[in-house]
């Protein structure tokens, strides 16, 4: 069983990882384990963010919405 999660977050792209010039106000993120603990999951959507998009070079500001 699975969960979704709605985040709000900035990033930058790959090509300039310092400059953090988008900014997502909602997103859903799905596919989250129901097991996983709460205190894990920032760093848990943070890597799932990560992996499906390769341009995205960092993510800072993370909120479970």
């Amino acid at each position: 069983m699975s969960r979704q999660v709605c985040v709000s977050y900035e990033h930058s792209l790959k090509n300039a990882p310092d400059e953090f010039i988008v900014h997502v106000p909602s997103q859903l993120v799905e596919d989250i384990p129901a097991n996983l603990p709460r205190a894990l999951l920032p760093e848990y959507i943070a890597d799932l963010i990560l992996k499906r998009s390769s341009q995205i070079g960092k993510i800072r500001y993370l909120r479970i919405l």
